[in-house]
């Protein structure tokens, strides 16, 4: 036992050390982390974890911790620069306050099949704008590593005016989605801005795929304006296709995508329609959550504490032998590949199978192929369609002469072909 814990602890130790500055999640038991902006009056589960530094909203976590035992948790912020290394900011410089600090707010659960300890985490309001982690860890000890998260904090120093277009690329033309912008700032002095000045620019939120640096086009001084609009796919994405989604709110009732729900006093089950291939149909328009999901029981409408888990089963069938490995993708998988979201193959069949354990909510979710490279294919499966609707949003960082940390000067967000 001796020799487990220490390796246990060494485990936590390694990872603590690499995985401040992405998004983490450790342990098997923890499940359903959620983090997303809140104030006393309204909180939408779907929102990006991005704030505004002078607004009333701070950021929000939750999670599960399957089992009826209680742990204690902590939790300090990180302040990084635009790479997400740590910045060289002293605590208090952009927090009040010592910054280590208790998660007070737990319940268990009620009424569930699975019993699970359920934490609540209001995040403390930041002093400066920057990339900022969010590191959860057990017993006031750091090697005891459970979570981190990224999330930004910006002001509005400068303005951002997104300009989304069909491609210019003739090859990218009903496949790609070209998002141009520029950046106006005014009378705020930006010195060398095209030196000084780095901006990222995100589809549906996520890092992963992130364009990362991108240097304007054009800077027009006398009109205070960098313009980001370019003529070699340097800001284009593919389109993808819209989320495939499923609902497990509710037992009383099949939702949508389901094909049938089993319960009884130990277990709950749910088996969502079998999938196929989308990359030779005709897109199909619908609102989805740009690969999100949100959290909620329709029977008690308290899904923090009486949403169950369900063990949810997939099928995934497609006309030939897939070259590499399938996963299930999306928030839910955390924008990773992670082991149980692989599907198996069934022995003699052009079938593929898994079983995942959710909580009860709406899920987005798409197929991927992962080929011996580890290099994500989003389209073989699903398709790419110019007309797909995501979610595209822009940071704009700074670093003026002389300054100790990357400010984050201007946000912005634009809705690519949002249905109305």
């Amino acid at each position: 036992m001796k020799q487990l814990a220490f390796f246990i602890l060494l485990c936590y130790s390694t990872i603590s050390a690499a995985a401040p500055y992405q998004d983490t999640t450790l342990g098997s038991d923890i499940r359903t982390v959620q983090f997303y902006p809140a104030d006393a009056q309204a909180s939408n589960q779907l929102d990006l974890p991005v704030i505004f530094l002078h607004g009333e909203k701070t950021m929000r976590m939750e999670f599960d911790e399957l089992g009826s035992q209680y742990y204690n948790y902590n939790f300090k912020l990180i302040h990084c620069n635009r790479d997400w290394e740590q910045s060289i900011l002293n605590d208090f410089e952009f927090l009040d306050g010592y910054n280590e600090f208790f998660v007070e707010d737990y319940a268990l659960s009620l009424n569930t099949r699975t019993g699970y300890t359920h934490y609540t985490i209001n995040v403390p309001k930041a002093k400066v704008s920057g990339n900022y982690i969010l590191m959860v860890y057990r017993n006031q000890n750091q090697a005891e590593l459970a979570i981190t998260r990224r999330f930004v904090v910006y002001d509005n120093n400068v303005t951002i005016s997104l300009d989304p277009k069909f491609p210019l690329d003739p090859a990218w033309r009903f496949t790609g989605q070209q998002i141009d912008f520029k950046l106006l700032y005014g009378e705020y002095p930006l010195y060398n801005p095209v030196q000084t000045v780095e901006v990222v620019l995100r589809q549906n939120g996520r890092w992963d795929n992130a364009f990362n640096n991108l240097k304007p086009m054009f800077l027009k001084e006398d009109e205070k304006t960098m313009d980001y609009h370019f003529f070699n796919n340097e800001n284009l994405f593919p389109g993808l296709n819209e989320y495939r989604g499923f609902d497990i709110r509710s037992f009383r009732f099949r939702g949508q995508n389901i094909a049938e729900t089993r319960f009884d006093n130990q277990k709950a089950e749910a088996w969502v329609n079998p999938d196929k291939p989308r990359k030779q149909t005709a897109l199909t328009q619908w609102i989805d959550a740009n690969g999100r999901f949100v959290i909620e029981n329709f029977e008690t409408r308290r899904g923090a504490v009486e949403a169950d888990y369900v063990n949810t089963y997939f099928s995934f069938e497609t006309e030939y032998e897939a070259n590499g490995d399938i996963y299930i993708f999306g928030l839910l998988s955390n924008w990773t590949l992670q082991p149980e979201f692989k599907l198996k193959k069934i022995e003699g069949k052009n079938r593929y199978e898994t079983m995942l354990k959710l909580k009860q909510g709406f899920y987005n979710y798409s197929y991927v192929l992962v080929n011996p490279g580890m290099k994500i294919d989003e389209t073989i499966f699903e398709g790419n369609y110019n007309q797909a609707e995501n979610l595209y949003d822009v940071i704009a960082y700074f670093r003026p002469i002389g300054a100790r940390y990357d400010h984050v000067i201007g946000y912005a967000a634009i809705d690519y072909n949002k249905l109305r």
